[in-house]
């Protein structure tokens, strides 16, 4: 194997692992719960969930920013 095969399976896998974590803490900032365990208790997360009032202007922000 080459060194530029090597270099884009680096790349496509670091990508990959920062796409997942975005998404698990862009879900854990807008979850509801006040206990979060993930991947099999390695990422474990006691904490007090935001207002309603706050979730609902992130949504209306996130929409707003999709329209444009």
């Amino acid at each position: 194997m080459d060194a530029s095969a090597i270099i884009a399976i680096i790349s496509v896998g670091g990508t990959a692992l920062t796409a997942l974590i975005t998404t698990v803490f862009t879900s854990m900032s807008i979850s509801r719960c006040r206990n979060i365990s993930c991947c099999f208790d390695c990422l474990i997360c006691d904490r007090e969930p935001v207002s309603d009032e706050v979730v609902a202007k992130v949504v209306e922000m996130t929409a707003e920013n999709n329209n444009i």
